[in-house]
C-alpha cells in the first residue's frame, strides 16, 4: 500500500510529497507521517527522491530536531534503522542533542554541493556497534573511585555497573568515493547537573560522540567537520571502544587527565608515506562542551578556542606520537556556605595546555605500550585578596590540598604523569601488566597505580577481560571523595567484563 508523505519544511514553510516509504525509510525519525521534518533546502527540484538530499545536510535533520517514532513501519517492510525492532513502540523514543550551530554551517555547505551533482549519487551505508559491559568495585567503601572526571560519584566496595559499560551504535553513509557522513552515539555514565549540582549522574546517557563529513580529494588527505574526536592520547580513535584495547580500562594517570573527548568544529588528516614509513599531521580546532567534577568544584562550561595537533609516525610494528591540546574554559565557581560565612562566587578562565607523547611496540606477539603527559593551567585569580576575610574563606572553601596548598592564586590542576605497559599473547589469551605515576605539581604530591589485566578473545568480536589495579588514593581525578587525599591509603580495584563490536 503506497502511502504518501506530505514535507513540510520547519524553516521555510514549503512543501513536498514523497510517494511512498521507500523515498523517507532513513527518516523513519521523524516528527510524524506527515511532516518529516526536513529543510526544503535539502529537497532537489526534481522530485522527491530521498537521495536527491544534499549528503551534508542529513546532518541538518538528525542534529536539529528531537528524533521520535510514532508510527508502525510494517507498511512499507524496511526495519526502523539503529532501534532494535523488538523494543514497544511506546520505547522507541530518543532525545538526541541540538548541534544546531555545526548543523547550519554543514547545511549551507552542502547546498554546493548539490549545485555540482555530487548529491545525486546512490550512497552505501554501512551501520556498526561496539559494547561494553563490565562490573566495578573497590576494597573501600571510604574513597570514591572514578573512571572519569565527568562523574560526580564513585564505587565503593558494591559491584557498579556504570564505571566501565557503555554501548556506541555508528553510521557512515558514503556517496562518493570523496564524501561521506559518519555519526556515532555513544551512551555511558555522565555527570549532567549544573555548577550548582554535585552529585548528578545519569548512568546512561546517550549522546553524539561523533557527527561530522569528510571529504577526501585523494586516499592521504581527509577533511573534516562537524563533531569529531580530539586526538589527545595515542588510542584516542578507539578509546571508547573496549574490543580494540588490549586491558579493560587504560590507564588514568594520563588517560583520566583531559574531560574532552570530542570538539564541534573542523580536522584535518593528512599521511604522508616515506618510504616503509607513514607520517601523518591532524590539526583539529573547535570548541567542547565541559561538565565534571574536579575535587568538589562544579565545573560545566563551553570550552572554546580548542586547538590541537596530533602528529604519528608508523614504520612496520612501531608508532610513535606526540601531539598538544590548548583551550579556554569560563566558567563560575559557585556561591558555598562555608558554615562560618557564604563564599560569593566568582569568575574564571581556564586556559589549559595538554601535551603528551606516546609509543607503542607491537609484533603480534609482544606489546609494549607507554605514554607521557604534561598539563598546565593559568592561575585562579585572587579576587578578594585584598579582603583577609573572604581570603580566609575562599582558601578553606576551596579545598587545602596535600602541603596546605588552595585555589586561589594557584592552578586548578597541574601535573606530569605517565605510564608503561607490557603485555605477550599466548593464543587467544593477552595479560597486561601496567604501572601509572601521576605527579600533581601543583601541590607536590605524587601517586602511583599497578594494574594487572586479562583478555581471552572468545569470538572473532568478542573479547572477555577482568582488572585488578593497586591504587594509592590521593589523586583527586580517579576519587570523588574528599578522604583520598589521605597519602597513607591505598585501595584495590577489581573489574570483570566483556567487550563487543557488531
Amino acid at each position: 500500500m503506497a502511502i504518501k508523505v506530505k514535507h513540510v519544511c520547519r524553516y521555510c514553510a514549503s512543501t513536498a510529497e514523497f510517494a511512498s516509504w521507500r523515498w523517507r525509510i532513513l527518516f523513519r525519525w521523524s516528527l510524524n507521517v506527515t511532516c518529516v521534518g526536513l529543510p526544503a533546502c535539502c529537497v532537489a527540484a526534481n522530485g522527491p527522491a530521498l537521495w536527491a538530499f544534499s549528503p551534508i545536510c542529513l546532518i541538518h535533520h538528525f542534529f536539529s530536531v528531537a528524533l521520535s517514532v510514532n508510527t508502525p513501519p510494517q507498511a512499507s517492510g524496511y526495519p526502523i534503522i539503529g532501534l532494535p525492532s523488538n523494543l514497544p513502540l511506546e520505547k522507541r523514543t530518543m532525545k538526541i542533542p541540538r548541534l544546531s550551530k555545526v548543523a547550519y554551517s554543514l547545511c549551507a555547505a552542502g547546498l554546493s554541493l548539490l549545485a555540482s551533482g555530487l548529491s545525486h549519487a546512490d550512497p552505501t551505508v554501512a551501520i556498526s556497534g561496539y559494547g561494553s559491559l563490565a562490573a566495578t568495585r573497590t576494597t573501600q567503601n571510604d574513597y570514591e573511585f572514578r573512571t572519569s572526571m565527568g562523574h560526580s560519584k564513585g564505587t565503593g566496595t558494591g559491584w557498579d555497573f556504570g564505571q566501565d559499560s557503555r554501548l556506541g551504535l555508528q553510521g557512515v553513509a558514503r556517496f562518493t568515493d570523496e564524501l561521506s557522513v559518519t555519526a556515532q552515539l555513544l551512551g555511558q555514565r555522565r555527570r549532567v547537573g549544573g555548577i550548582s549540582d554535585t552529585q548528578t549522574n545519569d548512568d546512561f546517557n546517550a549522546g553524539f560522540e561523533w557527527a561530522f563529513a569528510q571529504y577526501s580529494p585523494n586516499s592521504n588527505v581527509d577533511l573534516r567537520a562537524g563533531r569529531v574526536v580530539l586526538p589527545v592520547f595515542m588510542i584516542s580513535d578507539s578509546r571508547n571502544v573496549g574490543f580494540s584495547q588490549p586491558w579493560l580500562r587504560a590507564p588514568l594517570e594520563v588517560y583520566g587527565q583531559v574531560p574532552l573527548t570530542t570538539t564541534d568544529g573542523v580536522q584535518a588528516l593528512w599521511r604522508i608515506p616515506v618510504g616503509s614509513a607513514i607520517f601523518t599531521v591532524q590539526p583539529t580546532m573547535g570548541s567542547s562542551d565541559v561538565n565534571i567534577d574536579y575535587t568538589g568544584t562544579p565545573i560545566a562550561a563551553r570550552a572554546k578556542d580548542v586547538k590541537g595537533i596530533n602528529l604519528t609516525v608508523e614504520y612496520g610494528d612501531w608508532l610513535v606520537r606526540g601531539g598538544q591540546l590548548t583551550s579556554k574554559t569560563p566558567f563560575t565557581f559557585p556561591e558555598v556556605d562555608t558554615g562560618f560565612g557564604i563564599l560569593p562566587s566568582f569568575d574564571h578562565e581556564m586556559k589549559d595546555k595538554f601535551t603528551s607523547v606516546g609509543l607503542q611496540y607491537d609484533n603480534g606477539t609482544l606489546l609494549v605500550m607507554a605514554e607521557w603527559a604534561k598539563r598546565t593551567q593559568n592561575n585562579v585569580s585572587d579576587t578578594y585578596a585584598g579582603d583577609s576575610a573572604y581570603q580566609a574563606l575562599y582558601e578553606g572553601a576551596l579545598g587545602s590540598g596535600p602541603g596546605g596548598a588552595n585555589y586561589i592564586g594557584r592552578p586548578l590542576a597541574s601535573s606530569i604523569s605517565w605510564y608503561a605497559a607490557a603485555g605477550w599473547r599466548f593464543g587467544k589469551w593477552l595479560p597486561v601488566l601496567a604501572y601509572g605515576y601521576f605527579d600533581q605539581t601543583r601541590d607536590d604530591f605524587r601517586t602511583r597505580s599497578i594494574n594487572a589485566s586479562i583478555r581471552y578473545d572468545l569470538t572473532a568480536g568478542v573479547a572477555l577481560k577482568a582488572q585488578v589495579g593497586r591504587i594509592q588514593v590521593r589523586d583527586p581525578l580517579m576519587f570523588v571523595s574528599p578522604a583520598s587525599r589521605d597519602v597513607a591509603k591505598s585501595t584495590t580495584s577489581m573489574a570483570v567484563g566483556v567487550d563487543f563490536v557488531f
